[in-house]
């Protein structure tokens, strides 16, 4: 009996081990931030009016409070985004045509807040960027890959300034920078800027 009890406890480590090395598909969105009740209700983006000066979202000239939708041209959701008094709140999600999801990011205010993350816009969708905010302003740690799954970038930035471990790496693996940011000052190997940017879920860089 005590025999079969440790084959038993063996055969579970094993499947455990096995489990925990299955982690290259995206992870199911559970994005942070401050939640409000927001009606439910939703309308078209195309009934709806923005005005660029106040980042104010309006329904016949008055706040708009509910969700705004828009559809792909087989009528599957594009779009659905959390608004509050005019203003993004919670969660705003985006689709890829094929079903698959392009964009998820949280809201605070009209502000980014929270976590943020994009897929890629190819056939395997890959995890692209797994970025957080406060207040509208990068923070926290953010990570970037390439469309073809491998790390591109993991910095740690305070309020949108860098602050610790900065690195970025090639293709291949290989760093082509690694410091540390500290009260303005860099300690390290620094090859080149870290600037980075996401079009239309595309990543761009800037070396």
């Amino acid at each position: 009996m005590k025999c079969l009890t440790q084959i038993v406890l063996l055969l579970n480590m094993l499947l455990t081990s096995c489990a925990e090395k299955e982690t290259k598909v995206p992870p199911t969105p559970t994005l942070t931030a401050t939640s409000v009740e927001i009606p439910n209700i939703s309308v078209d983006r195309s009934l709806l009016t923005y005005d660029n000066k106040a980042s104010l979202w309006t329904l016949k000239d008055q706040p708009y409070s509910g969700y705004i939708v828009s559809f792909h041209q087989d009528s599957t959701l594009k779009e659905k985004i959390g608004i509050r008094a005019g203003k993004k709140q919670n969660q705003a999600i985006r689709w890829y045509a094929d079903g698959h999801l392009q964009e998820v990011a949280n809201y605070q205010e009209g502000k980014l807040h929270g976590e943020k993350q994009t897929w890629s816009p190819d056939a395997q969708h890959v995890l692209i960027a797994h970025l957080h905010y406060r207040a509208g302003r990068p923070h926290g740690e953010q990570r970037q890959w390439y469309p073809t799954g491998e790390l591109y970038k993991k910095l740690n930035l305070n309020m949108g300034k860098e602050a610790g471990i900065q690195q970025a790496f090639r293709p291949n693996g290989d760093l082509y920078a690694n410091y540390e940011a500290k009260d303005g000052r860099v300690f390290g190997l620094k090859k080149a800027s870290l600037c980075y940017g996401l079009e239309d879920g595309n990543l761009t860089f800037t070396k």
